[in-house]
C-alpha cells in the first residue's frame, strides 16, 4: 500500500480550507468574543508576552484590526505572533477540493470500486435529536452534537489548553522529527483548528486529521487533509507510519481504549511518540475549602450524572487518571505525566489563569445542554427533567464565591526503538 494512504485511500486531492469558508458565517470569533468580555471585566490584565500563538486566524480570518484577535486581547498585531499565517483567497499555497460533488472526501474501495457517490449522503449528513445536530456516520457514537455551537466551543477550548500549556502544542520530543517531514496523525481532530496551525509552523511535516464529523474546512495548508473515520475501528494505513499521534478532549469517549493503544503501537514507528490530553471532568477540585464534599454543588452533581450517563453508552469520564498505567501495559516507554490546573470562572489572582477560567466557563454555558442531552438521557431522564435540572447547574457555574478547577492532564509515551 502507498505510504501516503490515511484511514482511506484518497483518489484526489484532500479538501481544503479557505476563508470564506468559515463555520461562523461571517459572525464575529467565539474566541474573540471572550477576550472582548474578559477586558470588560477586567481593564488590567496583561496577558501573555509576543510570543503566543495566534489562535484565532483559524476562527474568523481578516485584516480589519478589529477583528485581529491578539490586538483586541492586547497582545499587539497577529502578525507578530509565531503562530501560522492564513491566505485571504486559494492561491499557490493551497488546493482546491477534488470536484466531487458536496462530498468533502473521494474514497476507494480496494478491489478499485468508487463509492464516492454512494457514501457521500452518510458522510455528509446530520442526525437530530433534541434540536441538536449530531454526526451520521456511525450515528450515536460520539456523545456530543457538531452543530455551530459545539464547533465555537471546541475552537475556545482549543485557545484556553494552548493558553493554559505557554503556548505549547505538544509537549512529546517530536519538534525535530516534525521539522524533517515527519507523519502526524490527530485523533478525532474536530473542526481542525490544531492540525491546521501545527501544519502552519511545521510546513514539511504530513498532518492527518480524523473524526466522525465532517466539519472540518474546505480548504486548509498544503501539509494537511482530513478524513471522515471512526478511529476505533481498524485502519488501513500501514504499520510503523506515524512519527506522532495526537488525541485531545475525546479519550473520555471511547469503548476501548485497549484496542486503540494497541492499534496506535502498531502504526507509530519505532521512537514515535503517542500524546493524550484531556480535562479530567469527572468531579471538581477546590485548594481553599469554598468547596467541600458537604457543600451544595449542582456542578459536582451534574458531573456525577454525566459520569454515569458516559458508563451506560460505554465510555469512562474519569479515563485520563488511568492512561498513564495503560500506555505502560500496552508497552509504551517514558511515559510522561503533565497536568495543569484549569479554574472554572474569574476567581484565580493570576491574570492568565482569569482568562483561561473564563474561556472555561464560556465553554460550559455555550455548550451545556448539547454536553448533557444524550448522556444524562442514557442515565434515565427526560429532555424536560434534564433542562429543569441544568437551570441549576447554571447558577452554580457562575456563582463566583466557589472556587474550583479541573486538571487539564497530558499523558504522552515513546514506542520503544527495538519496535
Amino acid at each position: 500500500m502507498d505510504e501516503s494512504t490515511s484511514i482511506f485511500k484518497s483518489n484526489g486531492s484532500p479538501s481544503r480550507i479557505t476563508p470564506s469558508s468559515s463555520s461562523f458565517n461571517g459572525q464575529a470569533s467565539p474566541v474573540l468574543a471572550v477576550i472582548m468580555d474578559f477586558r470588560k471585566q477586567d481593564s488590567s490584565a496583561n496577558l501573555y508576552p509576543a510570543s503566543a500563538p495566534a489562535a484565532s486566524q483559524y476562527i474568523k480570518p481578516s485584516s480589519a484590526p478589529e477583528n485581529d484577535f491578539w490586538a483586541a486581547a492586547g497582545w499587539g498585531s497577529s502578525a507578530a505572533q509565531t503562530g501560522p499565517s492564513f491566505p485571504k483567497a486559494p492561491t499557490e499555497n493551497t488546493h482546491p477540493d477534488s470536484g466531487n460533488g458536496d462530498c468533502l472526501f473521494e474514497f476507494d474501495d480496494p478491489d478499485g470500486v468508487d463509492y464516492s457517490s454512494s457514501i457521500a449522503d452518510s458522510i455528509r449528513g446530520h442526525v437530530y435529536e433534541c434540536g441538536l445536530r449530531y454526526h451520521a456516520y456511525h450515528a450515536g457514537k460520539y456523545a456530543y452534537p457538531n452543530d455551530e455551537t459545539e464547533q465555537s466551543r471546541e475552537e475556545i477550548k482549543h485557545t484556553m489548553s494552548v493558553m493554559l500549556c505557554d503556548g505549547q502544542y505538544f509537549f512529546a520530543s517530536v519538534e525535530e522529527a516534525l521539522e524533517n517531514g515527519g507523519h502526524v496523525l490527530d485523533l478525532g481532530t474536530g473542526t481542525g483548528i490544531w492540525p491546521m496551525q501545527l501544519a502552519e509552523s511545521y510546513p514539511d511535516a504530513v498532518i492527518t486529521g480524523v473524526d466522525l464529523s465532517p466539519i472540518q474546512p474546505s480548504f486548509v495548508p498544503e501539509n494537511v487533509r482530513f478524513f471522515v473515520d471512526d478511529f476505533e475501528d481498524e485502519w488501513v494505513d500501514p504499520v510503523d507510519k506515524y512519527d506522532y499521534i495526537h488525541m485531545r478532549f475525546a479519550l473520555h469517549t471511547l469503548k476501548d481504549r485497549k484496542s486503540l493503544m494497541q492499534r496506535v503501537m502498531r502504526h507509530l514507528k519505532p521512537g514515535g511518540y503517542f500524546e493524550i490530553q484531556e480535562i479530567d471532568v469527572s468531579s471538581p477540585r477546590c485548594d481553599d475549602n469554598t468547596l467541600t464534599p458537604d457543600t451544595p454543588y449542582a456542578v459536582r452533581d451534574a458531573l456525577k450524572l454525566l459520569g454515569a450517563g458516559l458508563h451506560a453508552m460505554g465510555a469512562d469520564i474519569s479515563a485520563i487518571q488511568k492512561t498513564a498505567q495503560e500506555l505502560r501495559e500496552a508497552g509504551f516507554e517514558n511515559v510522561t505525566e503533565i497536568t495543569k490546573k484549569l479554574p472554572l470562572g474569574l476567581w484565580p489572582a493570576d491574570k492568565n489563569l482569569r482568562l483561561c477560567g473564563l474561556f472555561w466557563r464560556t465553554s460550559v454555558m455555550d455548550g451545556m445542554t448539547g454536553l448533557c442531552s444524550r448522556p444524562f438521557q442514557a442515565a434515565g431522564l427526560t429532555p424536560k427533567e434534564i433542562e429543569s435540572f441544568l437551570v441549576e447547574v447554571r447558577k452554580a457555574v457562575m456563582d463566583g464565591s466557589i472556587h474550583t478547577y479541573f486538571p487539564l492532564i497530558t499523558v504522552y509515551g515513546r514506542k520503544p526503538l527495538g519496535g
